[in-house]
């Protein structure tokens, strides 16, 4: 390895050179005389690189354009003035001075206010992920509580004690249902054996001559009262009859109102108040025969609407009667059966007809024999009986005498609306047998 040394000297006489240096430059910057744009012209002798002299043209142009870059051309003033304020002081100059001034006083107000010291934040203690961790505190007293616990195995206790609730209730209250009913069954044991010596008796037709007459002895020999009526065994078959229904009515004074209109109108009218408030205006004993009598109705006033009606009578095997002469009572019912039937055919042959025709001597005589017979045995069986049945049969008479006086006046003077009549007086008869049979039919 080599090893060499660098010396470096200082020359004392280097410093004093540059200082003469330094004078000698000084004096020739002093003789420089300066001159203004106008006293000087720089010209760039520099040539274009494409080796091109420049021509006098090119040397008008890049003046020209030199020109517009010069310091004169930009800003020749020196001095700003500002800008003109007036004098006077407007509105809305000092407006905007006093908002400027209270916005500083503002501010200076905010700057003043000493800084508030904020509590040094305490670390954050986190609990371990794995433990149920809870904060302590060491001054407060832990309570007392009782603690509530609800058991999670079942109740076999409760579910038995419920059980034998449930049937011991059970049990009471069949005693009680049990016990209402054989109190009432001993009750009317009592009450058959307290009425056994009375009078009652049960029997055919043919054998209730005989056995009216006879009475068993006992105790009591008072007079039967009208609930307590002999119960008498009866054949009274059954029949059904097609009306012709024109509305059921809410009120008396509604229904009452239209029959009254289909009076006057000549047509028939007959009105039910035993079950509905129904007014009717015609009836026929096939159903064939209604729809015929239908449009007769409709003929005489298209307004009125007709529905068929049934009005079923179940056979009769046994009534409850207390008057005399119950035997009678199927007598009475056919005889009535008879009328209606003979009546209501006439009406249809002669409502059909395009101009009436008087009856014939042998129907009309037909009608007056069953009806003397029917008259005889409803007096008959008024005798001793009671009020309601007394005031059926009385409805009954009374609507089959209207029936055949409107027949005995057909004969004498043939019209329709004496038809018509008659159909409404032959309904009024088959409403009120309905009622009477009602009342004395034994189920």
């Amino acid at each position: 390895m080599k090893k060499a040394r660098i010396t470096y000297r200082f020359d004392p006489k280097e410093g004093t050179e540059s200082s003469r240096r330094a004078a000698r430059v000084h004096d020739q910057e002093e003789n420089v005389i300066p001159l203004y744009q106008e006293e000087f012209k720089v010209i760039d002798s520099k040539t274009e690189r494409n080796g091109r002299e420049i021509t006098p043209f090119d040397q008008s142009e890049r003046e020209q354009v030199e020109s517009l870059f010069e310091s004169h051309a930009l800003n020749t003033f020196t001095t700003d003035f500002g800008n003109w304020n007036s004098s006077f002081e407007t509105e809305g100059e000092r407006v905007e001075r006093i908002i400027r001034d209270s916005q500083s006083v503002r501010e200076q107000q905010v700057d003043t206010q000493p800084p508030q010291i904020q509590p040094p934040a305490q670390p954050i203690e986190k609990p371990d992920e794995w433990s149920n961790w809870t904060p302590k505190d060491p001054y407060r007293e832990i309570d007392s509580v009782p603690r509530i616990a609800k058991s999670s195995s079942t109740p076999w206790f409760r579910i038995a004690t419920s059980v034998a609730g449930a049937v011991v209730t059970g049990i009471a209250f069949g005693f009680f249902v049990l016990s209402m009913f054989s109190t009432d069954r001993d009750t009317n044991v009592d009450a058959g054996a307290t009425a056994a010596p009375n009078k009652i008796t049960v029997s055919s037709a043919n054998s209730q001559a005989s056995s009216s007459t006879k009475t068993q002895t006992g105790t009591n020999n008072a007079a039967l009262p009208a609930s307590a009526a002999v119960v008498t065994a009866v054949q009274i078959p059954a029949k059904s009859y097609t009306f012709l229904q024109n509305g059921v009515f809410s009120s008396l004074q509604g229904a009452q109102a239209v029959q009254d209109s289909l009076g006057k109108k000549g047509l028939a009218a007959a009105m039910d108040t035993s079950d509905k408030l129904t007014v009717f205006v015609g009836f026929a004993k096939t159903r064939d025969d209604a729809t015929a009598l239908r449009q007769k109705v409709q003929e005489s006033d298209k307004t009125i609407e007709v529905f068929m009606k049934n009005v079923d009578f179940p056979a009769v095997t046994g009534i409850r009667w207390s008057g005399t002469k119950p035997e009678s009572v199927p007598t009475f019912i056919a005889e009535g059966d008879k009328l209606v039937n003979s009546i209501s055919g006439l009406t249809l042959v002669h409502l059909a007809e395009t101009k009436p025709t008087a009856l014939t001597d042998a129907s009309m005589q037909a009608i007056r024999t069953s009806h003397q017979t029917m008259i005889t045995l409803s007096t008959t069986l008024a005798d001793g009986a009671g009020d309601d049945v007394r005031a059926s049969l009385q409805k009954m008479t009374t609507a089959m005498n209207r029936a055949v006086q409107s027949m005995e006046e057909y004969k004498k003077t043939p019209s329709t609306s004496l038809m018509w009549q008659a159909q409404s007086a032959m309904m009024q008869y088959i409403i009120a047998q309905k009622e009477f049979l009602k009342g004395i039919t034994v189920a």
